[in-house]
């Protein structure tokens, strides 16, 4: 190939943390817009579309190995027109592809790479592809094969009629719902059986971990959704007077799986908060980066579980949480940041200061891992050979490293704090008082958290996403409602403000924009954004009793139903009528994942914007949402347990309850 003498990349003018790590790629990178598509139209060339996040791992790696090499971005540049997508920034986008892939290859994640016709139907794609043939073709490899067949007559007919299949698949899964006229009438919710949440409790029953902790295998997931349902229908099954035994289940698993969450390596010992996953089933070993909303759910879940059990290891839990994303994660102006890297260098705090911090190679984990010596040496300085004994006996460090599950060779030598001890074990052990062993803990805790600072920090995603920052303010409201701390409240109000200020457009017709950066508020909000911020600011509400709250939350929740409502079939698309012409089609958001669906966080804030406007607009929606989501609440209910919990609630209201009690 004749190498091309020219290449420039359109991303630096773009505000995207993840846009703009890609920026000095010789790949002519596109940002996702008309000059793009225009561009693979004008030139027939298939569309190749990158999908990641500024935090992600994997995406690092294939930046670095592919997309950060001429010969192949050689290749791209000559055959490709290249976008790349933030997909924190873009959902909608990510949904329609991320779904795609799935449907064609089995699983998916980031970076997910996936090749469209002009008109933005995908015909092929993938993940992560290394840049020489391992197990799987190489990256240049799946490149020259895709622009040869895109490029042969015949071979191309064949990659269109693959992209006609695959986009009537996405169709029918991300556009599916009933019809008016298909949905059988029954008055929701009173028309169904509160068994229906038993079967919830039942179905979630058989994914528990009953050794560990979770739901299912490695690579595990937190899963708040799963565990607020738990956490929800104890308090249901009190007021319907369910079964007891059903009741104690939901509340056993709960409790057992949080308890093993924040006892693991997925939970900062010495920081607070939580990591992304685990790659083990024993919650020891993270995947180290920190999402916004991860901790805000997590914090949320871990309030409830103190509300409901006097726990004290989940208030300091839910508080050491609330306290590292007030340090480390918030805007001085009061919005919330997005995320921090799992990547970052590793330091020996014992040369810290010698060493040029900014040199050596990132690596998973790189800022929370510790060698044995090294917190030996930090904690005897200041507390003697004892203390670090207990310190050591109590969080599993061990000489050699404490990390088995090391598939990778990430972790030789190194250890990951996680309880390995109680309290009163190590009491006992030490022949101390408890009270003793906890101040000893604490007192250790801030000695390596002083001595942590000294290494480079990993990368923070500083952007400001509304969707992200109405679940933290959800989190905040509710410890404020538990824990009475006003500097909470003073939290989740700065963060409103923030986005009052700067990410809504008031005027004849309001406008809420999903992200804000560097000064600029972009990208219109999806349903997913109006739907957790009515959230937040009706928790807030009952919280706070700010009637300014309730007034916006009724406002934002209107133009909610009217934006992104489907009067016709229920339920909520996730885009707007007209909102970008370029995506394939408007897709829903249904089940609930690592967070809950927009239908299932839209209709519970429609029940409660009925409660207290008394505005038949957010019933009807409420009800259209529930009766159109049957067949998932009764065949498929661990899929969508914030909507049994929306229509738990609903029940209550028709019990004579005041419909607050999943708030």
């Amino acid at each position: 190939m004749e190498r091309q003498t020219q290449t420039y990349n359109r991303l630096g003018d773009e505000k995207s943390p993840y846009l703009l790590q890609h920026a000095d790629n010789p790949v002519n990178w596109y940002p996702w817009g008309d000059e793009a598509f225009e561009t693979a139209r004008t030139e027939d060339k298939p569309v190749l579309v990158s999908i990641g996040y500024s935090t992600c791992h994997w995406c690092h790696v294939m930046a670095n190995e592919s997309f950060s090499d001429p010969d192949t971005a050689e290749i791209m540049n000559r055959y490709f027109v290249n976008i790349k997508v933030d997909r924190e920034e873009r959902p909608d986008i990510d949904n329609i592809y991320i779904t795609a892939v799935s449907a064609m290859t089995g699983s998916a994640g980031w970076p997910l790479n996936v090749f469209l016709t002009p008109d933005g139907r995908p015909f092929y794609g993938g993940t992560y592809f290394p840049p020489t043939r391992r197990v799987s073709p190489s990256w240049k490899e799946i490149l020259t094969a895709v622009a040869q067949a895109y490029n042969d007559p015949e071979k191309r007919k064949e990659l269109l009629q693959s992209a006609d299949k695959v986009t009537g698949l996405l169709k029918e899964h991300l556009e599916g719902g009933l019809s008016s006229q298909d949905m059988p009438f029954r008055t929701a919710p009173d028309a169904f059986d509160p068994k229906t949440l038993d079967a919830g409790v039942d179905a979630i029953a058989a994914m528990h971990d009953k050794r560990h902790g979770g739901f299912g295998k490695a690579p595990k997931f937190p899963m708040p959704p799963l565990l607020n349902f738990l956490l929800f229908y104890t308090r249901f099954a009190d007021r319907m007077n369910s079964e007891s035994r059903k009741t104690a289940k939901a509340r056993e698993i709960a409790v057992h799986s949080l308890h093993k969450m924040d006892g693991g390596g997925i939970y900062d010992h010495i920081g607070g908060g939580f990591h992304r996953y685990s790659t083990d089933e024993a919650w020891h070993v993270p995947h180290f980066e920190k999402m916004l909303y991860d901790n805000a759910q997590l914090i949320r879940t871990y309030v409830d579980a103190y509300e409901l059990t006097g726990d004290e290891t989940f208030a300091a839990v839910a508080k050491e949480t609330i306290h590292y994303v007030l340090r480390d994660m918030t805007h001085p102006k009061g919005g919330f940041y997005s995320a921090e890297d799992a990547d970052s260098v590793y330091v020996d705090v014992r040369t810290a200061d010698t060493g040029d911090k900014r040199s050596g190679k990132k690596a998973e984990g790189g800022f929370y891992i510790w060698q044995h010596d090294e917190i030996m040496h930090i904690l005897n300085k200041e507390h003697g050979d004892d203390d670090f004994n207990v310190f050591a006996f109590y969080y599993g460090i061990k000489p050699e490293g404490n990390v088995s599950h090391d598939p990778l060779g990430e972790f030789k030598g190194k250890n990951i704090l996680y309880r390995a001890a109680g309290v009163e074990e190590t009491a006992g052990r030490f022949s101390r008082s408890e009270s003793d062993i906890r101040a000893v803990l604490s007192q250790m805790r801030e000695t390596l958290f002083a001595a942590r600072n000294r290494r480079p920090r990993p990368h923070l995603d500083d952007k400001v996403l509304v969707e992200w920052n109405g679940l933290m303010i959800s989190a905040l409201a509710a410890a404020y409602r538990v824990f009475g701390d006003r500097k909470y409240q003073d939290a989740a109000d700065r963060a409103v403000s923030f986005i009052y200020e700067h990410m809504y457009e008031q005027g004849k017709t309001p406008e809420l924009y999903r992200r804000w950066r560097d000064g600029e508020r972009k990208i219109p909000a999806m349903a997913s954004d109006y739907a957790y911020l009515v959230q937040g600011l009706l928790d807030l509400y009952e919280a706070a009793s700010d009637g300014s709250k309730l007034e916006w939350a009724v406002g934002l929740g209107a133009d909610m139903v009217e934006r992104f409502h489907d009067t016709a079939r229920g339920g909520f698309y996730t885009t707007e009528d007209g909102q970008d012409r370029h995506l394939l089609l408007k897709a829903r958001d249904t089940r609930d994942n690592v967070m809950p669906s927009v239908d299932a966080v839209a209709a519970m804030n429609c029940i409660r914007l009925h409660r207290y406007s008394g505005r038949d607009m957010f019933d009807q929606a409420a009800d259209r949402t529930l009766r159109a989501s049957i067949n998932l609440l009764e065949k498929q209910p661990s899929a969508v347990p914030t909507l049994l919990a929306a229509l738990g609630t609903g029940m209550l209201r028709h019990a004579g309850g005041n419909g607050a009690e999943a708030d």
